[in-house]
């Protein structure tokens, strides 16, 4: 083995005396020394910013109120509007008076910002009224004065519960970069644990795979393509084939040492941000190391390529010419199979599954309805998804054994007001599934849910109910109404006379509106109660995110999550009105964490992130104990398994995990069950069947009792989903997926299987790393070209 040891030695020799080595080196070691002196500190969140802003159209309306109403002028939401500037003021009022004003975010932050400095607009008995959480609690008992951070802070901390519903929730910590000792003017609203997941994530496995990825790889090639062609020389191949040593290995040998230049740039990038985000963010991670071999494989999948067009040409140019080709083929074959993920596949994923008798309904992540037809053996549309639009659909609900409603809210995918009041849709088997447009839907409502004989609609900030007799009875009116509406626009039109149907449109509409007044107006922009509604919670109850919700479906209880508060509802003796709190209890930990519940008997379980399972009484709300789930996975999502007593906890490398009872209150994680690449999960307790849908938009049925397989289905591929299935996925991987081993990299750093990006008003959709798939191409790939290069190598006569 001496010989071939020599010859990755001398490559060493050939990689330091290279000058483009040390061009690199010194470029690297400039970059640690820009990113040396960066810093943070923490500090309280108190400045308000354009993004804080949750629903700025309900900050609109109850400032404007608070303006224009008298009544409220003593309530925080009046003595607030009366702090705010003049011209601000004056839009306020504008609105407040029927106008369509835009008032841009940063105008509120700016006044809202104003009031931290000057708390004149406070007072005790006004705020006594409001939900105070436990941090402004624990402030207000704090003797005075306070610090001046703590005090903005407490200023804040008020103003959000003058105006519940309102802001996103953020961490009382704020995390400051700062530069040699200078603070930059940003901040990020995030504790220390959610900036060391930002850096973890994101900022560091972008730097890594944009100086691995591209800029050393390309080095690395310029470097390294004429070793192969210069060994090939007369008198160098004379000599080293003098020795007593094999061919294969001889290549093998020179292949390895062309690796030693990116290794060497590698370890010292690597070890460099290792230390320095180590020393100056107090981030140790020992997972960033695992990126020097990552990045040498990278790297090897192009040398390898390199080498073979060395052999066969014998020319430093045309080795990089053939890898540059190679490495724009794997680039158009990533950016076709990301389109295709983006337009075909990623809009066809199932996220939300109603099941009514034999009928499945499913809504798609394009903003689609669709239905399983048993005949065709695949999903047919109800209602169209569009990729590259902004409408979001409403997770369908079954109400009865052959009725549905759900709500297609048009541009309301990142926005929960969408572009206006939106109808709830009821389906039914006699209709074909047609939606038939029947009750209006509270302003911003996000979900709708089945409570006894009362459907639930959340939106902004509150919940409503109406009957479900109310909301079948009003597809009739509807209909009614579209058909006189069009007998009389068709007779308006012929005639020019407007018929007696006019009092419905035209001039009269505007007057009936008007008549209305600029009440009614602020109290729809605020996401109140529509027409058949009523409110549900109590006044000083405002369900900001994050926050999740649990319902009984026979109606006897409700369990609200928001803002780290735990609340059991209970309807009202009397049938009507307000539901009532039965117990309660406060979560520690960050409360602006996605917060995940189900209920399953006597029992309720939360899932957040980063803290493990917790299990309560359903009745009182006491903690009876927890389960640990693997650091590297995240709750994705969570039901509860009423004829199993147990739960089906959904997890972010795409597999269902199976909580147990083991004993009296004692709970056990076992699994993984069921298939692989989970989209979502439903459970149907009258027919004792788990649907989950997966791989796209595939579903496996199981029994509830012993969650074994009773069904499948594998919808059959047709148009761009038959190429993608058939066509697309297998050039992907043949073609060694280099991009996709960034995706490992973030997955290496991070420690996680997944990571969660923005993606609607409620829910992010949650992206999973590709480990996998890239590592066995590349794998495949590198075997295949470096066999093929020694059998050349071996049977040419050099």
């Amino acid at each position: 083995m001496t010989p071939y040891f020599a010859v990755i030695t001398d490559s060493f020799r050939a990689a330091f005396a290279s000058r483009v080595l040390w061009m690199a080196l010194i470029a690297i070691w400039i970059l640690l020394a820009a990113l040396a002196p960066v810093g943070y500190r923490q500090d309280y969140t108190t400045d308000f910013r354009s993004q804080d802003f949750y629903n700025g159209t309900r900050l609109k309306a109850m400032l404007a109120r608070g303006t224009v109403d008298e009544t409220v002028s003593e309530q925080p939401i009046g003595r607030l509007a009366a702090a705010m500037p003049d011209e601000l003021s004056r839009n306020l009022r504008r609105v407040g008076n029927g106008e369509e004003v835009r008032i841009f975010l940063r105008l509120f932050a700016d006044a809202l910002n104003e009031c931290l400095d000057d708390e004149s607009w406070y007072s005790e008995d006004a705020w006594s009224e409001t939900l105070q959480f436990r941090e402004l609690r624990e402030l207000n008992e704090l003797p005075e004065p306070l610090d001046e951070s703590l005090r903005r802070r407490r200023a804040r901390l008020r103003i959000e519960a003058a105006l519940p519903g309102v802001f996103e929730n953020r961490s009382a910590q704020s995390i400051r970069l700062s530069y040699a000792g200078v603070d930059f003017p940003a901040r990020f609203s995030t504790d220390k644990a959610q900036f060391l997941i930002l850096v973890n994530q994101f900022v560091l496995p972008v730097i890594i795979q944009w100086l691995m990825g591209f800029v050393l790889v390309f080095l690395g090639i310029l470097v390294t393509a004429s070793m192969i062609p210069e060994m090939l020389q007369p008198g160098s191949l004379h000599l080293l084939l003098s020795k007593p040593v094999s061919r294969r290995l001889l290549l093998l040998s020179k292949f390895f040492g062309g690796c030693v230049f990116v290794l060497l740039c590698v370890t010292q990038l690597v070890i460099g941000l290792y230390l320095i985000v180590g020393f100056r963010l107090d981030i140790w991670n020992m997972r960033l190391l695992w990126c020097i071999p990552v990045s040498v494989f990278l790297f090897s999948v192009f040398y390898s390529v390199s080498t073979l067009a060395g052999l066969i040409w014998r020319s430093s140019i045309l080795a990089i010419s053939v890898t540059s080709i190679f490495g724009c083929l794997c680039l158009v074959v990533g950016v076709i199979g990301g389109l295709f993920d983006t337009f075909v596949t990623g809009p066809a994923k199932i996220r939300n599954l109603a099941v009514v008798g034999e009928t499945i309904i499913g809504s798609t992540k394009g903003g689609g309805l669709v239905r399983w037809d048993d005949q065709q053996g695949s999903w047919s549309e109800i209602l169209e998804g569009n990729p590259l639009g902004m409408d979001r659909i409403i997770a369908p609900v079954a109400l009865g054994p052959n009725t549905v409603v759900t709500a297609s809210v048009r541009g309301g995918r990142f926005n929960p007001f969408g572009s206006g009041a939106t109808d709830l849709l009821v389906m039914t088997q006699d209709s074909d599934w047609e939606g038939e447009p029947s009750v209006r839907l509270p302003t911003s409502t996000t979900e709708v849910y089945l409570s006894g004989d009362k459907l639930l609609a959340l939106n902004a900030g509150e919940l409503a109910s109406v009957s479900i007799d109310y909301v079948l009875s009003e597809v009739g009116a509807k209909r009614s109404a579209t058909n006189d509406d069009e007998g009389e626009s068709k007779r308006e039109k012929e005639t020019g006379i407007p018929g007696p149907g006019e009092s419905s449109s035209g001039v009269a509409r505007d007057n009936q509106a008007g008549s209305r007044g600029w009440l009614q107006k602020l109290s729809s922009m605020m996401g109140v109660a529509t027409e058949g509604f009523e409110n549900l919670l109590p006044q000083q109850v405002s369900l900001t995110p994050p926050r999740n919700l649990v319902v009984d479906p026979e109606g006897g209880f409700l369990f609200v999550v928001s803002r780290g508060r735990l609340i059991r509802f209970e309807p009202p003796q009397s049938g009507s009105g307000t539901w009532e709190i039965s117990s309660e209890a406060s979560l520690d930990g960050d409360v602006s964490k996605n917060v995940l519940l189900a209920i399953s008997g006597e029992v309720l379980l939360m899932a957040r992130e980063e803290v493990p399972i917790q299990v309560f009484d359903a009745a009182t709300l006491q903690q009876l104990g927890q389960v640990d789930l693997p650091e590297s996975l995240d709750p994705i999502s969570l039901v509860g398994l009423p004829g199993n007593g147990g739960f089906l906890l959904g997890s972010s490398d795409g597999r269902l995990r199976h909580v147990k009872r083991e004993g009296s209150g004692v709970f056990e994680l076992t699994g993984p069950v069921g298939p692989r690449e989970v989209e979502s999960v439903h459970v149907d307790p009258t027919q004792g069947r788990v649907y989950i849908a997966h791989h796209i938009d595939r579903l496996e049925v199981l029994a509830e009792a012993d969650l074994q397989i009773v069904e499948q289905r594998n919808p059959i591929a047709a148009g761009w989903r038959f190429l993608e299935k058939y066509f697309i996925a297998p050039a992907r991987f043949v073609t060694p997926q280099t991009g996709e081993l960034g995706e490992t990299i973030e997955a290496i750093i991070s420690g996680e299987s997944a990571k969660t990006i923005l993606d609607g008003p409620e829910k992010g959709e949650v992206v999973r790393y590709e480990l996998t798939r890239p590592i066995l191409s590349c794998s495949i790939f590198i075997a295949i070209m470096l066999t093929t290069s020694c059998y050349y190598f071996s049977t040419r006569d050099f």
